[in-house]
């Protein structure tokens, strides 16, 4: 009996940190990517205004109005 009260107990704190980390990595990728998208969108306005400045779209293009929203 006291060999399977050890196993119980083992088998009780693994379950304990396996759920506890099924926990962490749910709330941890959105950590990481929002400052990447953010990082993205940033560098998309970047070269859509410098495609208006050198005239390659018109300045109230549909790319742009799509981005702002």
């Amino acid at each position: 009996m006291h060999v399977i009260d050890i196993l119980s107990f083992i088998l009780a704190l693994l379950q304990i940190v396996i759920y506890g980390l099924i926990l962490l990595v749910r709330y941890l990728p959105p950590c990481n990517v929002v400052p990447r998208l953010a990082t993205l969108l940033d560098e998309t306005q970047q070269l859509l205004r410098r495609a208006e400045e050198v005239g390659a779209i018109p300045p109230q293009s549909e790319y742009k109005d799509r981005l702002d929203r």
